[in-house]
């Protein structure tokens, strides 16, 4: 009895710590009545609690099927957009089929591409070797006007680096290089511009910085925004940007010792901070047309700023798609940018284990006249022509048939046939034919004049006159400007 009696009461203990409440070590009774409540609230817990391991999961299964949806998606936009950029390439190695004279722009272009035709690159290097000779060696002597532009050589040296050639095949076109800008420096003093233009000036001693060749303070100088009250034009300033950024990180060939000193270097990039904020002003301001946007955003590329950059390379790109971008000149301009390089790389360049492979695009050569000759069949609308003198004087209009696909060239060329008080003069440069004369008046870099197209009321024409194609009833204005 005594046995049966401690038997029940540790039976009860046990029963009175079972029916505790939830928690496995509290020791308070629960009355036996809320047992069935208790259990069916652990039950529904339990429920919830799966119910919401079942959404984590189908949520977790939802993000990873959008992570792997917009990864093929972003895959696929930068396949698309690279195979747009290599049939791009493709159809500016197409053009050094062209005829004319080799162009030192497409090969930096195509030197500067992540992907080549080396025998095809080869080739045309022998070609601008050859015109660059022989442009040299007819220079001495000759009339201001037909020795070779600033512009023009530092463009053949940078294609020369680009390359990788000795220095021997250089030396001739540095120091003919050295020589103009120092006369266009002098030429600054009055009245206060280049022989040629501020773009010119800085495109050439980029040339000289990046063949390691050390440039004076007095040409240097000038490239500060201060000397001259800034750049109104964003491709100057871009290319200001690109010399002096050269400048500043120069060190001796071999050495870890800089070329310039620190107070030119400080000097320098106190004038690229300057400049850097013109450019970001007009990209804010939409105040780039599509042809300086590739020289502005070599200078974004060379800072540092790619949000910058690829918001632009977008644009181009799009544009190029449609069309804008047919010159060889300005799509050599282009391309470096579209593959995130600038003129600075060239510097860097050992054209060691290059990716050959690249083709023509399409099929034949590029036709080197793009213009059309109207034809006695087609029904003629007109184009409005007109001429003024730097002061505004209107001198000269004329009422112009146009016909399908002419050219403004095409243009000029038929108001000269239809009116024998109409005449005009080009030459021959790496954008096209540019416009020089009109009616006997002629524009000279010396003087900062060249004749402006214009459309319309005030918009000046992006294009050349062999490349911009006129629509019925325009207005065309020929108009001799000061820079």
């Amino acid at each position: 009895m005594i046995l049966s009696d401690r038997r029940l009461k540790r039976q009860t203990e046990t029963d009175q710590f079972t029916l505790s409440t939830p928690g496995r070590f509290s020791n308070r009774s629960v009355p036996t009545p809320y047992l069935f409540e208790s259990t069916a609230t652990s039950l529904v817990i339990q429920v919830v609690f799966l119910k919401s391991i079942m959404q984590l999961r189908v949520l977790l299964l939802i993000s990873c099927m959008q992570v792997l949806f917009c990864s093929v998606t972003l895959f696929k936009l930068a396949t698309d957009t690279e195979e747009a950029i290599r049939s791009l390439n493709s159809r500016l190695l197409r053009s050094t089929g062209l005829a004319s004279p080799a162009n030192p722009s497409i090969h930096i272009a195509l030197r500067l591409s992540t992907v080549h035709s080396l025998v095809d690159e080869r080739n045309y290097l022998r070609k601008l070797k050859t015109d660059l000779q022989n442009k040299l060696t007819s220079s001495p002597g000759t009339h201001q006007e037909s020795a070779p532009s600033t512009g023009l050589v530092a463009l053949y040296l940078l294609a020369l680096r680009a390359s990788c050639q000795d220095l021997s095949s250089r030396v001739s076109a540095l120091l003919y290089l050295k020589k103009k800008l120092r006369e266009e420096r002098k030429h600054t003093n009055y009245p206060v511009v280049p022989l040629t233009n501020h773009y010119q000036y800085s495109l050439g001693v980029l040339a000289l910085c990046v063949n390691n060749v050390r440039i004076d303070h007095s040409v240097l100088r000038e490239l500060n925004p201060r000397e001259h009250h800034g750049h109104p034009f964003v491709d100057t300033a871009a290319m200001v940007v690109l010399a002096l950024k050269c400048v500043n990180e120069s060190k001796v060939p071999n050495s870890s010792e800089w070329m310039y000193s620190k107070n030119r270097r400080t000097e320098a990039q106190t004038a690229v901070n300057k400049l850097m904020r013109q450019i970001r002003r007009g990209q804010n301001d939409n105040m780039w047309n599509i042809y300086s946007t590739s020289v502005a955003l070599q200078a974004l590329l060379a800072v540092g700023e790619m949000e910058r950059w690829s918001e632009g390379q977008k644009k181009l790109l799009h544009a190029a798609q449609g069309g804008a971008f047919d010159n060889p000149m300005a799509l050599s301009q282009l391309l470096p940018v579209l593959y995130q390089k600038t003129y600075l790389d060239i510097g860097k360049m050992d054209c060691n284990n290059e990716t050959d492979g690249l083709k023509w695009s399409g099929s034949g050569r590029v036709p080197i006249d793009q213009g059309t000759e109207p034809k006695s069949n087609q029904q003629a609308s007109y184009v409005h022509l007109a001429v003024k003198y730097i002061n505004d004087t209107l001198i000269y209009t004329t009422k112009v048939p146009l016909r399908d696909r002419m050219s403004l060239l095409d243009v000029l060329k038929e108001a000269k046939k239809n009116d024998l008080n109409f005449n005009f003069e080009t030459k021959t440069t790496l954008w096209g034919p540019f416009l020089t004369s009109v009616n006997h008046i002629m524009a000279q870099d010396s003087m900062s004049t060249y004749w402006r197209l214009i459309t319309g009321q005030k918009t000046t024409l992006e294009q050349g006159i062999r490349d911009y194609r006129p629509v019925p009833g325009e207005h065309i204005l020929l108009q001799l400007v000061r820079r």
